[in-house]
């Protein structure tokens, strides 16, 4: 679908806000890049928000494109189809979680269109509690997984090099249309930020943060959490896209050292889930996890939440 024609100058920068009965963190959002970003097109992909959200952004932010999903679309798709809408020479994907306390935006294009090798950024990430959150993280490996596990630390690295996070993910559009213009669908939600940034370094750019602006992030709002306290139904979307993600981008070996690690840690979190029987929820992603490798071998793709089963 082509962008729709506008009057007035072209926007450089577009930003695109995935909304999932988000309402009032979303008009914070909205309100702040109104202040402090007042000449981005700003295009709102609503996933059939039970919460009046669409309602609510038709009538206090009528200069805000609002397109309706229809239903729960997970993070990738509506993600393009707001892509799909914007003109700016710059895309930004931005969480609807966040607030700009600065121009951040404005900074960071600025700063990536005096470093042309730079395809994709963003800026540093505050949390509500004021402290520093990752918006980088290490490039995922099987020696990384094993660490994690048995609660080893990482190796040392660069806190630069990796994949860049999708809460305030600013793009060059002549790099994301390199890489097929949006990002892939099949993961639904999570990893689909890590497969950009892979696919833009194989294309020759660089992905690299921005030290230079900050956004404030209040952090999963739509959903998920960490390996612990994440949902059982977006814990499985999480296992998918991992291997995948494997798969596509480190190959046949890797994805079956990853599936191997996986296959060993069900029985391992069943039998520390019943010495301590008070971590019901390691049970329950235990199950979720023996699924999932089912479903890596045969290529089935978890239900989508909410889904009505057909």
């Amino acid at each position: 679908m082509p962008p729709e024609d506008r009057t007035g100058p072209k926007p450089k920068t577009s930003v695109v806000i995935m909304n999932y009965n988000t309402r009032d963190l979303l008009a914070d959002c909205l309100e702040s890049l109104g202040r402090f970003e007042p000449n981005a097109q700003v295009i709102l992909v609503d996933n059939a928000s039970r919460d009046k959200s669409e309602a609510m952004v038709r009538e206090r932010f009528p200069q805000t494109v609002v397109i309706q999903s229809g239903r729960n679309a997970g993070f990738a798709g509506p993600n393009n189809l707001g892509i799909a809408q914007a003109t700016g020479d710059f895309v930004v994907l931005l969480n609807s979680d966040t607030r700009l306390e600065e121009p951040a935006i404005s900074t960071t294009v600025a700063w990536l269109e005096s470093h042309p090798d730079i395809g994709a950024t963003s800026p540093k990430l505050l949390g509500a509690d004021d402290l520093p959150q990752n918006c980088v993280y290490p490039w995922p490996s099987l020696g990384d997984l094993w660490r994690e596990a048995f609660k080893r630390p990482r190796k040392p690295g660069s806190t630069t090099d990796g994949w860049i996070a999708g809460t305030c993910l600013v793009i060059r559009r002549t790099a994301l249309e390199q890489v097929g213009g949006g990002l892939d669908e099949s993961y639904w939600m999570y990893w689909e930020d890590a497969d950009l940034s892979n696919q833009l370094i194989r294309q020759g750019w660089l992905v690299t943060p921005f030290e230079g602006a900050t956004i404030r992030h209040y952090g999963g709002a739509s959903g998920g959490g960490d390996d612990a306290s994440r949902r059982p139904d977006l814990h499985a979307w999480y296992l998918y896209g991992k291997h995948r993600w494997f798969r596509k981008n480190r190959g046949l070996f890797a994805a079956s050292g990853v599936w191997l690690f996986d296959a060993i840690d069900v029985p391992r979190k069943w039998i520390r889930s019943i010495v301590r029987p008070q971590r019901t929820a390691e049970r329950a992603h235990a199950s979720v996890q023996a699924r999932a490798l089912v479903n890596a071998l045969i290529g089935r793709k978890p239900p989508v939440p909410g889904a009505k089963p057909k």
